[in-house]
């Protein structure tokens, strides 16, 4: 087995974090606030999360019971409070002898890739499918050609808001922060290991389509296996310095944070 691990900020400060353990491994993105308006840093919360998370995986129950159990042991610990806690998407591959798990909860994502050439890709989509309408606000003016001035960030923030009213309750979307009720609503898998080549992890940062030799996440496997994640997570940081106002590829920040991990199985 080989495990392979890279993450890139995508300016000064890097909210995502990654751990890669015996057996499992565990990829986080902590929220970022465009307006600047919580008391602690997202990349904080995704770091003490994922430390409790790293504790409890190996040989521990399912894996939405040890999330549940790692938002509310960093809850009380560190006394966080809704209003004000940051929040984390998780993404998590656990695996035996025998079968392979995976969980998301919120928008990164988890691929598991087979000996047969096909993948599977796993990620949370609720909080694309709630937030669709405002999301096309900021999609539009940026393909008008207005980049990201401060008309997009005042988009963001409206949008941020958004997120904050639709955040764990019914018709929402689902994230780790302070409500553990939260982690049985990230998307889970289990497959037969036999056939499975290895699995992909990574933060929405990450997209094939914007590297420069890759169209899939099986590709950017490749890529990875062969010429390292850091050299995947620098190619893609270049090609979006080459369309610095978002048009060619729409999204809403010039560069987020990025990080990758590929697991090579068979």
């Amino acid at each position: 087995m080989t495990s392979l691990a890279a993450t890139r900020a995508g300016d000064h400060n890097n909210q995502d974090r990654h751990i890669v353990g015996e057996g499992f491994t565990v990829v986080l993105d902590g929220a970022t606030s465009v307006a600047g308006d919580r008391s602690h840093d997202p990349g904080w919360f995704a770091g003490r999360l994922g430390e409790v998370l790293a504790r409890a995986l190996p040989g521990g129950p399912s894996i939405p019971d040890v999330v549940a159990a790692a938002i509310e042991e960093v809850r009380d610990v560190e006394r966080l409070v809704p209003e004000t806690s940051p929040t984390s998407t998780v993404a998590i591959a656990r695996w035996s002898a025998d079968i392979v798990e995976t969980y998301v909860l919120c928008d990164s994502i988890v691929a598991v890739l087979h000996e047969d050439g096909s993948e599977m890709v796993h990620t949370d989509d609720d909080l694309g499918d709630v937030l669709g309408e405002k999301r096309l606000e900021y999609r539009s003016r940026l393909a008008a050609g207005h980049g990201y001035d401060e008309g997009h960030r005042a988009l963001l923030i409206e949008l941020q808001r958004e997120q904050a009213r639709l955040r764990n309750v019914p018709g929402g979307y689902y994230v780790a922060g302070t409500d553990p009720a939260a982690a049985y609503h990230g998307v889970q898998s289990t497959t037969d290991r036999t056939g499975v080549s290895g699995l992909l992890l990574a933060t929405d940062g990450v997209d094939p389509a914007r590297h420069p030799r890759a169209r899939s996440w099986r590709d950017l496997y490749a890529e990875a296996l062969e010429h390292g994640p850091d050299r995947v997570l620098r190619d893609l940081h270049v090609a979006e310095a080459a369309d610095p106002d978002g048009r060619r590829w729409v999204r809403s920040k010039r560069h987020d944070d990025k990080t990758l991990v590929v697991v090579r199985l068979a």
